[in-house]
């Protein structure tokens, strides 16, 4: 499926792509931490910090360049404060895994389930609403002007080239974008796109189908 031509519908349809990624890998998260891989730990848990950081780091490049942007002549103040509820119990899962990594006979995975049983709706409220809060008609509607939502996409993606790990982030989230939009998301060059992470970054990713 091809990018949309539309510049005031880029940010919505990258970004509904990089949230159906965490809905995604939460759900497996979930379910697995049910009857968790008795003899693939070490990987599972690699598998769920790098959701967790995926996440993490996409809410610091919102914060960063996408809502100083859209403040201008918005009010993304709701989002901020969810990012305020999602970061802190991200935290504490950060903390579970990384305990879980250094004594993984300790693992409580029940423990785990529950803080992400009971951080489903917080999530899922925020996802929803955010990618709602940036359509193409509210953008229009706020007169931003194409030249200026293109400099703010082409910020984000330099910011995203420059932050985070790439043989983390960028293997979970292709390993988790459907068939049909593997061609034209996440935006990348041909190159890496179909040399670099199928051969080389999708090898380093903890675990993944």
């Amino acid at each position: 499926m091809a990018t949309p031509t539309d510049t005031y519908e880029l940010l919505q349809f990258n970004m509904i792509r990089a949230h159906d990624t965490f809905k995604l890998g939460y759900e497996k998260i979930v379910t697995l931490l049910a009857d968790p891989p008795q003899n693939d730990i070490k990987n599972f848990l690699g598998y769920c910090e790098a959701w967790a950081l995926s996440v993490v780091d996409h809410h610091d490049s919102e914060e960063l360049v996408v809502f100083p942007f859209l403040n201008q002549k918005m009010d993304f103040s709701r989002e901020e404060e969810q990012h305020k509820v999602i970061h802190d119990t991200l935290e504490k899962l950060l903390a579970i895994i990384q305990s879980a990594k250094e004594k993984p006979a300790q693992f409580k995975p029940d423990e785990m389930r529950e803080l992400m049983v009971n951080f489903k709706e917080p999530l899922v409220v925020h996802l929803d609403e955010e990618v709602e809060h940036i359509s193409a008609d509210k953008l229009r509607e706020a007169q931003f002007q194409e030249s200026e939502i293109k400099t703010m996409i082409s910020q984000l993606e330099a910011h995203a080239k420059s932050s985070g790990n790439p043989f983390l982030q960028v293997p979970y989230m292709r390993s988790h974008t459907p068939p049909e939009y593997k061609d034209s998301w996440p935006p990348m060059p041909w190159f890496l796109r179909k040399v670099m992470i199928p051969y080389m970054l999708a090898k380093r990713l903890f675990w993944h189908d």
